[in-house]
């Protein structure tokens, strides 16, 4: 059996078993009891049954925030004669909006795309209209291989999220993790498929071998979820891909990338969070400083400082940044992968934005050096004992 058919089929039981295992919460009868037949208060979703679920077909268009004016021009000077520029001040005004509010805008001849005045924020913006049609086929997807753990409206908390750590993302925050593009931006559709087309190793969020076309529906469906004037429903946001960081300078010599990340590694204080990796003496050595510079006395193991503004169902989540000796990390997580993430950072999360921090060839050294530590401990017990105790016998 194909992964892709075992998930199918696994989604298939799972949500069955939804349908026909859960309990409901005992409603008493009016007429006999005299009382109200109103349930008790529930604690969760998973006190009550997922209920009919007649809401799986939409029926109302819904307006997304997308790319802005230099989107257009690029899809024009590439050919795409649906997207026209005019120069005629008030051609796009909204909603009786006066005519010399702005002087230009593209229009989109198939009437997907709109340039629309909000007059709560003041403010124009580009967005892109997602059909009913549309959006019933990516609920319906979603609801098949995404709701469990998602939940059914995509609050993150499905049937099976009080089991998992972490906790599935909550879509109505509008917020990714791992998307590796610049946390101040949503991210593009492109990112977005990436990040599920590979996963979250170390999650329970597996590789979806789903086709494009799902794929894209099930993309256009979170995206609607967004809560009115947040994410794509929010007149500010901007659309990015991801974060560029040149080729990798240490292509052919990744030792000396190695060696360089190590030092970059904890000259910039990564080991704040994410364990050190050198004993005390080692680092004043590396960096300079003086012989009695103390570091806290945990030094060798991971430390969360950072509230996340991640939560389900109200609940804050905190998650420890990895440790690279022991922590999972996807094994195609090349070197490329390991560095835009940390060019990018992690929004909502502790791990900052790197870009425009530090170098582009030294966001690639800590790559390199990342990536090895991660070749030489995970998954080697003797390996890691020996070197975990040889950084321990010097704090």
């Amino acid at each position: 059996m194909s992964r892709s058919s075992f998930l199918l089929a696994s989604s298939a039981l799972l949500w069955m078993g939804l349908c026909t295992s859960v309990q409901a919460t005992p409603v008493q009868d009016d007429e006999a009891s005299g009382h109200d037949s109103s349930p008790a208060e529930l604690v969760g979703p998973h006190d009550r049954a997922p209920g009919q679920l007649d809401d799986l077909f939409i029926t109302e268009d819904t307006w997304i925030r997308t790319w802005g004016e230099d989107w257009f021009a690029a899809q024009a000077a590439a050919g795409e004669t649906r997207f026209t520029e005019s120069d005629e001040a008030g051609e796009y005004t909204v909603d009786g909006v006066g005519e010399g509010d702005f002087e230009s805008g593209w229009v989109d001849s198939e009437g997907e795309y709109e340039f629309r005045y909000d007059e709560e924020e003041d403010e124009f913006a580009y967005w892109k209209l997602l059909s009913a049609d549309l959006l019933s086929r990516g609920r319906q997807d979603f609801v098949q291989y995404c709701s469990s753990c998602h939940g059914f409206d995509g609050n993150g908390y499905g049937r099976s999220a009080q089991f998992l750590r972490p906790p599935p993302r909550n879509f109505e925050q509008s917020t990714f993790k791992f998307t590796k593009v610049i946390g101040e931006y949503l991210p593009s559709d492109r990112a977005l498929a990436a990040l599920v087309k590979r996963g979250l190793d170390g999650t329970p969020m597996l590789p979806w071998d789903v086709s494009d076309t799902q794929l894209d529906e099930i993309l256009q469906y979170i995206k609607s979820l967004s809560p009115e004037g947040e994410g794509w429903r929010d007149v500010y946001s901007e659309i990015a891909e991801v974060v560029d960081i040149g080729v990798d300078p240490y292509a052919n010599d990744s030792a000396a990338g190695i060696a360089e990340g190590g030092k970059i590694y904890h000259r910039i204080g990564c080991y704040n969070c994410h364990p050190g990796y050198v004993t005390p003496a080692d680092m004043n050595t590396m960096l300079g400083k003086d012989a009695g510079t103390a570091y806290r006395s945990d030094l060798t193991y991971p430390k969360s400082t950072t509230s996340s503004v991640f939560e389900v169902m109200g609940h804050k989540v905190k998650i420890l940044p990895p440790d690279f000796t022991f922590n999972t990390m996807r094994s195609g997580a090349d070197v490329e992968e390991v560095a835009l993430t940390i060019a990018a950072g992690i929004g909502g999360a502790g791990m900052p934005q790197w870009k425009g921090g530090i170098s582009d060839e030294e966001i690639w050294a800590i790559g390199h050096y990342i990536r090895d530590l991660v070749d030489r401990y995970k998954d080697q017990p003797a390996a890691r004992a020996a070197f975990m105790a040889h950084l321990r016998s010097g704090n």
